[in-house]
């Protein structure tokens, strides 16, 4: 379960890179946040493809929340 940040503890929240030594810490965030199974590759790709861009907020050193965005050429994104 992820840890609960204070609001006043902001100024502590950090914001790094996703890296693969997070592959089993961000598969118990997904399990616990989201009601879809990924697949092992997506965490793989997340943690190291450059086609991703993954954030990982850290509180303690734990990891509170995450962004992922896939990076697409401008030829491939729906016009939306």
């Amino acid at each position: 379960m992820t840890e609960e940040v204070p609001p006043t503890a902001l100024t502590n929240v950090n914001l790094r890179l996703l890296c693969h030594d997070d592959i089993d810490a961000v598969k118990q965030l997904c399990g616990d946040w989201f009601p879809i199974e990924y697949p092992d590759s997506w965490y793989r790709d997340i943690t190291s493809n450059k086609k991703f861009f993954s954030l990982a907020a850290t509180y303690r050193g734990s990891i509170v929340g995450m962004i992922v965005a896939e990076i697409k050429s401008r030829t491939k994104v729906h016009k939306e």
